[in-house]
């Protein structure tokens, strides 16, 4: 796997408040707090029988969706009557969540899907704040591969703002202001989702596709009154081979019609190995990271697939890597780290020895508050000649730095770690938001109320349990785009996608997706490049490319001026907007 594959992956009140968001175009929603279908047995799936132990039951209470009740607990509320549920779905219902300041107005569910005789998919669906009865439903998962989708609901775009000390405020721009989300912990393994046949921890893209697709449908039994809302599937960083691949298993089996599927969105995707490693290596040299004598060594020897000088390449990256990356979020260049107290005190010493390879795992996928740094381990990729070659692989589970100075831990203990000085107020970033998630979800009395099964592992963002086929990860996926494009020019599909790109982001950097994107179809003439405006205020580019006359599908690429690779957990208030005009057809 290339250096790339892994890398690329507060209100407070007990009285009503409504937090109205204005859009440019006019429009605006508020948003107000208050203080199953079978699967059929398959040949695969009759390959495995063996068990780990596991046991998937639950006592009465658990059934019951009830929690330990405390001073920091708050019930779910929601306009929907309980009545209108499945049984399924109330004995998922989340009703006491540990550490809430607020009374939420919409309501939650936690539970497991069942993919196959062995294997369970962990899920926490978030109903619209909005109406959930006519707004959109929203698969989400985060890349790795192998990394939590519960990290988009705890860092990202989730209605919580986790905070030390296990508090959990309302995020008022939460992407459940107008839509329904489900947060989808895949392949089974990661996160509190579990398999019970050892062969199961060997996945790749395809069986990713295919149980990500019976979840789907399962989802939808469980919770049949949302079988007429629209559907999309939405993702970033590896999310650039899952969401493609689940795309395609939709449109390939959906023949009745039965999941409303209307199209995906991906951010920063990881798509093409070599120029995500090129780009990487640019967008750190721009941002003055890496100094010119170096950087020009690499840049004669390693910018030509069909001519790529294997060791000595290798060798340079390790070099630029090993600068580029002293106390540089890579994932965010321009943003701090988090710097609060080792919050892994809190974990059991050999709990820490356990996860230390999926920690490192998740450092570089998704950029948290250390990064690593290059050794040197091959990949390879094809020549468009045919050629081999090999670049070099950035291996997280082997090395591990620090990724701060004394200067910049002492100017942002002085500051509090708070956002950085440009961004603009709507915009609170919180750089220690994954720490806090990950102690949250490794206490009891939280497990009890998601209704999640004991495994016996730490919950991590990332996991280290699963095999992933590193052929997969290696294979660039332009050519599933190309068939999507062609798919949605297709009379009767009619297809909302768009790619979505951070533009502060090295490891899969706005760079890395022009590499490929604009061969994919001719763009609009006038619609190439377009500046959007977020508070009257550039917040980055929009292109829209041609898909024919004949149906009402559409492909956009948006860039996000100042997003990091997680463009939600940056710009919050730009990623709603964004989210916001992809679902009402602005864009």
């Amino acid at each position: 796997m290339t250096k790339i594959a892994y890398l690329c992956s507060a209100l407070l009140t007990s009285l009503v408040v409504h937090k109205v968001i204005h859009f440019k175009d006019g429009s605006s929603f508020s948003s107000g707090i208050t203080t199953s279908t079978s699967w059929s047995t398959t040949d695969e799936q009759n390959e495995y029988g063996g068990t780990l132990g596991i046991a998937d039951e639950r006592d009465d209470e658990e059934q019951s969706g009830a929690a330990p009740t405390s001073s920091s607990s708050s019930s779910s509320s929601s306009s929907s009557s309980s009545s209108s549920y499945t049984p399924e779905a109330l004995a998922d219902r989340i009703t006491n969540l540990p550490g809430l300041t607020f009374t939420p107005s919409f309501e939650q569910f936690s539970g497991y899907f069942e993919v196959s005789p062995t294997r369970k998919i962990h899920y926490w669906y978030i109903e619209s704040m909005n109406d959930p009865s006519n707004d959109p439903v929203v698969f989400w998962t985060n890349g790795g591969p192998g990394c939590s989708g519960l990290l988009g609901l705890g860092t990202e775009m989730g209605p919580f703002i986790f905070e030390s000390g296990g508090k959990l405020s309302l995020n008022p721009y939460t992407w459940n202001n107008i839509a329904n989300i489900i947060y989808v912990e895949q392949p089974a393994g990661v996160g509190f989702s579990y398999f019970t046949d050892p062969d199961d921890a060997t996945v790749g893209d395809e069986r990713s596709a295919v149980d990500n697709y019976r979840m789907i449908q399962e989802f939808f039994g469980r919770f049949p009154e949302r079988k007429g809302n629209d559907f999309y599937i939405a993702s970033e960083s590896y999310g650039g081979h899952y969401i493609p691949h689940l795309a395609k298993t939709i449109l390939n089996n959906n023949t009745d019609n039965a999941i409303n599927f209307r199209g995906w969105l991906v951010g920063n995707p990881y798509v093409d190995p070599f120029s995500n490693d090129v780009t990487m290596m640019q967008t750190c040299y721009m941002h003055g990271l890496i100094a010119m004598p170096l950087y020009s060594l690499w840049e004669q020897s390693c910018l030509d697939r069909n001519n790529y000088d294997n060791d000595k390449c290798n060798q340079l990256m390790d070099k630029m890597m090993g600068v580029a990356t002293e106390g540089i979020n890579l994932y965010a260049v321009d943003y701090p780290e988090c710097l609060e107290p080792d919050s892994n005190n809190n974990i059991p010493q050999s709990q820490k020895e356990e996860d230390s390879d999926e920690g490192e795992q998740r450092q570089a996928q998704e950029g948290a508050a250390t990064n690593t740094v290059a050794s040197t381990s091959t990949s390879t990729f094809v020549g468009k000649n045919g050629a081999v070659a090999t670049t070099s692989k950035n291996s997280c589970q082997q090395k591990k730095r620090r990724m701060s100075s004394s200067q910049s831990k002492q100017l942002l203990n002085v500051t509090s770690i708070t956002s950085p000085p440009f961004l603009p107020k709507e915009d609170m970033y919180h750089p220690c938001a994954e720490t806090h998630f990950t102690i949250y979800l490794n206490r009891d009395d939280v497990k009890e109320a998601l209704h999640v099964v004991d495994t016996g592992r730490y919950w991590s963002v990332c996991a280290n349990n699963i095999d992933y086929s590193q052929e997969d990860s290696d294979k660039a996926q332009i050519y599933l785009y190309e068939e999507l494009i062609n798919m949605g020019k297709t009379s009767g599909i009619d297809l909302k996608m768009m790619v979505f790109s951070g533009d502060d982001d090295s490891i899969c950097s706005t760079a890395s997706t022009q590499y490929w994107i604009w061969g994919l179809t001719e763009p609009i003439a006038d619609k190439v490049w377009q500046s959007w405006q977020y508070e009257d205020q550039t917040a980055g580019y929009i292109t829209q490319f041609d898909l024919g006359k004949d149906n009402n599908s559409s492909f956009i690429f948006v860039t996000v001026h100042g997003a990091g690779h997680e463009v939600p957990a940056y710009r919050p208030a730009e990623a709603l907007a964004m989210f916001s005009s992809y679902l009402n057809g602005k864009w």
